[in-house]
């Protein structure tokens, strides 16, 4: 496996060392006042991630009462600390982002700033973007976006919160903030839902070991923390769009356009094939949703299909909304520290 990693790095030229030069940088970007940022040190932000990551680049909070939920999603304020035309800066933009292997990472930024100066490691105080939306019978009542100090309290891995809240561990000191994470979520999944999200089967696999040459794989879990981050990170991107947008900022959005009429033909023909086409025309969300629900646990090979129907997503400096999450807007803002824009 090592050998096979090895030679796609040297294929691709993947740019594995950082200049020496950069260590002059470090001691100034670490030692850098966090002084206009907001205080929001007083809440409880907890970051999920997998049990290996060491880049924490976003940190989630929410909380219901009555009919209002609000939710609040950190994101590293990598641009502090790494100005526009700094070495820094203009090496990740070389990179793009960041590659990850089954045995190793090749980090964007060095990582004294990856995995230390912009991670939200639990207990350090650390300089945010922070997307604050308020929520009201299922729709955005409010929302504002703060640079403001936070400090996570905790450090969970998807594993751990789904045992956690599922087994109601209510003991565990993070219980409470877990429950309000996921009363969030739901409010979220219905707003998925009645927007027509597509929620596509997938499935991911990971090497557990190596014999021989021979890989051997097992399938991940779906956890519900999965889809809880999910929601919440397309939340925050969809904000952040929204914002762009109606103040009519020049950036980059991330567009996935409605599938192409001659797409749209090759799947009626599969789907009259295996008896599950119902006059359907596939010229919005509903459509693709109604199929997958027929075919939920077998026929991935029709998924796959559905699958191939999109058109596939991209980046442009204008808006043109993404179909797959039936949404408006959208961007990718909340991966700072390993993929660049």
């Amino acid at each position: 496996l090592s050998e096979i990693i090895e030679d796609e790095i040297k294929q691709n030229s993947l740019r594995r060392e950082f200049p020496k030069s950069f260590k002059s940088h470090f001691s100034k970007i670490e030692n850098k006042k966090i002084t206009y940022h907001k205080d929001f040190t007083n809440i409880p932000f907890v970051t999920i991630d997998g049990e290996d990551s060491k880049d924490f680049d976003d940190a989630v909070w929410s909380i219901t009462n009555d009919d209002m939920t609000t939710i609040m999603v950190a994101i590293s304020d990598v641009s502090f600390f790494i100005e526009k035309g700094d070495p820094l800066d203009i090496e990740a933009k070389k990179r793009g982002n960041s590659f990850y292997f089954p045995d190793r990472v090749i980090p964007m930024f060095p990582e004294i700033i990856s995995n230390n100066i912009c991670s939200l490691v639990p207990e350090k105080e650390r300089a945010c973007l922070v997307i604050e939306v308020k929520i009201k019978d299922f729709k955005i009542f409010s929302f504002n976006i703060h640079r403001a100090r936070i400090i996570s309290v905790a450090r969970l891995t998807y594993n751990k919160v789904d045992e956690i809240y599922f087994k109601r561990i209510t003991e565990h000191k993070n219980f409470v903030l877990i429950e309000n994470l996921f009363k969030g979520y739901k409010t979220l999944e219905k707003m998925s839902v009645s927007r027509n999200k597509i929620n596509f089967i997938t499935e991911e696999f990971q090497i557990i070991k190596e014999i021989n040459n021979d890989f051997f794989f097992r399938k991940k879990k779906r956890l519900e923390s999965y889809k809880l981050i999910e929601e919440f990170m397309v939340l925050a991107n969809e904000t952040v769009a929204k914002y762009l947008k109606i103040n009519k900022l020049n950036s980059i959005f991330r567009n996935h356009e409605k599938p192409k009429e001659e797409k749209i033909k090759e799947l009626k023909k599969i789907l009259k094939e295996n008896e599950l086409y119902d006059n359907e025309n596939f010229k919005d969300q509903q459509d693709f949703n109604n199929i997958l629900n027929k075919i939920r646990e077998k026929k991935n090979f029709i998924n796959d299909a559905l699958l191939r129907t999109q058109a596939k997503a991209y980046y442009g400096n204008k808006n043109c909304g993404h179909f797959g999450l039936g949404l408006d807007y959208y961007t990718h803002f909340t991966s700072p520290i390993r993929r660049y824009f």
